[in-house]
């Protein structure tokens, strides 16, 4: 009997349900599972003292997959946070209003890689770089020796010029959720990289479980979702998933 053991690697590709468009790449992965969940209804044996089982039926439920990626990209998050995202391309911010606060840090529209000029609101003399403001992650420190006056009432008080980078800019949870194809591509290691694909006819979108931004270990998002039936899969076809191994 041939040996069929199995240590799979691959690629998992998706795309929206219905859709006429390409499959996308989810990036590196390092699980992929399909859970069938059964409903069992037995009926006792009444027949006899000692009990028992006389029937038993198992019937199949959801069938729920998870995945599990490492690819922190924009595409990724807005599919896995029923989002979307933009590309914003590099370039440069002038006279954005600034409410600046003597003593701690202050964020601005975008990341900053570079600051140009920080003056009072309306126009004046600039501020100096490292005594009145320092560029700090991105946004702006005002030590509290600053010559910037304070804010009146929470109005803005400096206008900044800065050029930043380009960014991905995904907006979590301002879309529906969608149903997608999957297709895993994957190679079997325990039969010399013998090919194995997997295609999911209808997923429920999943949504990303934990989102970890600090920690010891690489980045993950776990994702998890059940398969619908494609009612468009003729007679004798599977409406949730098809297997197939390379002999």
């Amino acid at each position: 009997m041939d040996d069929y053991s199995y240590l799979g690697s691959g690629k998992i590709y998706i795309r929206e349900f219905g859709a006429a468009a390409p499959m996308r790449e989810i990036g590196n992965c390092s699980a992929l599972t399909f859970s069938p969940q059964t409903n069992t209804l037995s009926l006792p044996d009444h027949t006899k003292p000692g009990g028992g089982t006389r029937n038993r039926v198992d019937r199949v439920g959801d069938v729920e997959i998870s995945l599990t990626f490492h690819d922190f990209e924009g595409a990724n998050f807005a599919d896995f946070l029923r989002g979307t995202v933009a590309e914003v391309t590099a370039g440069s911010v002038t006279a954005e209003p600034v409410v600046a606060y003597k003593g701690g840090f202050i964020p601005l529209a975008r990341a900053a890689t570079a600051i140009s000029s920080v003056e009072p609101v309306g126009g004046g003399t600039a501020y100096d770089v490292d005594d009145d403001y320092v560029l700090q992650d991105g946004g702006l420190f005002i030590p509290s020796t600053s010559s910037i006056a304070a804010p009146v009432s929470g109005a803005a008080n400096i206008e900044v010029d800065y050029s930043h980078g380009a960014v991905q800019v995904t907006q979590a949870f301002v879309a529906s959720a969608k149903q997608y194809e999957l297709l895993f591509a994957g190679l079997n290691e325990a039969r010399s990289g013998k090919r194995v694909r997997v295609r999911a006819h209808k997923v429920s979108g999943g949504v990303l479980q934990e989102l970890g931004l600090l920690g010891e270990q690489y980045g993950a998002g776990t994702v998890t979702g059940a398969l619908l039936a494609d009612t468009g899969k003729g007679v004798g076809l599977s409406q949730y998933f098809t297997i197939e191994i390379e002999k």
